[in-house]
């Protein structure tokens, strides 16, 4: 879990120091059975240890972290909520407080998504799919009083494809 956490949160530090180069539409993620969709205010960076980052002339930032962790329990319908709330007091530590939280099954994956604002006013959205033998998470910090449509509407399009068998 810790893992996890450092992986969703430490990204987007990682990712102000790294350099811009062109943007995509629909791109499949390596080593997973997930694609997002990125439209041209989002350019792509690079930075050891991510499937895929990107950031916004508004100074919104987006990283995509793979963890080798097996999901079992989220699988299980009787002990996905449980499972799921473990996983959120890993992504939000102390430092994040929860705005809003959604479980659902995408495309038959297992997907927590979280909204929380940090101490200094940033929002930080979260969606991981809790795929059977692995988790992959985007998340995307908002800086304070920038707009949020484009960190929703990338958010949106992170998932599984349809009918996808994790």
């Amino acid at each position: 879990m810790a893992r996890l956490r450092a992986l969703v949160t430490g990204a987007p530090v990682a990712l102000a120091f790294c350099a811009a180069t062109a943007a995509a539409d629909v791109i499949d993620l390596p080593n997973t059975r997930a694609t997002v969709t990125i439209d041209a205010a989002w350019t792509p960076v690079t930075a050891p240890g991510l499937v895929a980052a990107y950031r916004t002339a508004d100074g919104l930032v987006a990283a995509i972290t793979r963890a080798q962790i097996p999901n079992p329990d989220a699988w299980r319908e009787k002990k996905r909520d449980a499972y799921t709330s473990e996983v959120e007091r890993g992504v939000l530590g102390a430092d994040l407080k929860r705005t809003a939280r959604k479980v659902a099954l995408l495309d038959g994956v297992p997907t927590l998504e979280l909204e929380a604002r940090r101490p200094d006013g940033a929002t930080v959205l979260v969606r991981i799919l809790l795929f059977r033998t692995y988790a992959l998470s985007l998340a995307i910090e908002v800086p304070r009083g920038a707009p949020a449509a484009a960190a929703r509407a990338l958010l949106a399009s992170f998932a599984p494809p349809p009918a996808a068998k994790p």
